[in-house]
């Protein structure tokens, strides 16, 4: 039997777009968010924004390891050209090994926000922080005012106009 050498330009072209292949799917990150209730997300994504209490962060592949505490507020997550909006509560985040793990109270897609049921809710924040509460009470109360506040930031904000 005569083997015949390998065409050497197929081989250099099929290394090359393994390698591409490769670092493609090491420029991504891996998100994990979590709740009480469930996991909500768990994808790779190539960015992620979120309120923190320093301020809003971004964070990319590769980011350096991080622990922040998330503050209610929108967190926005870029895959490709699409990117998906959720409104989160209290928290805190991780980033090691190219994966970024949130914990928060509350984490909610737009389409799953009942606008009416968080006005009455922040209504009633409102209204009770008019009242004279403990230190516990008005924590907890500003706590749903802050959730509901971010959760009709986000429902209103990317509302077709």
């Amino acid at each position: 039997m005569i083997f015949e050498q390998p065409n050497s330009d197929y081989f250099s072209l099929l290394q090359k777009n393994f390698n591409l292949a490769i670092i493609f799917q090491m420029s991504q990150l891996n998100l994990k968010i979590v709740t009480p209730e469930k996991e909500i997300y768990n994808e790779t994504v190539d960015q992620v924004n979120v309120s923190t209490s320093e301020g809003e962060v971004g964070i990319l592949p590769h980011h350096a390891n991080l622990m922040a505490k998330v503050v209610p507020g929108e967190l926005r997550i870029k895959k490709g050209s699409k990117i998906e909006v959720l409104a989160v509560g209290e928290g805190f985040l991780q980033v090691t090994n190219n994966v970024l793990t949130i914990m928060a109270d509350l984490a909610v897609g737009e389409d799953d926000i009942n606008e009416k049921a968080v006005e009455d809710a922040k209504k009633r924040a409102e209204q009770a922080l008019e009242q004279k509460l403990s230190d516990e009470e008005y924590a907890e109360t500003l706590a749903i005012l802050e959730k509901s506040l971010a959760q009709l930031r986000v429902k209103r904000r990317h509302r077709v106009r």
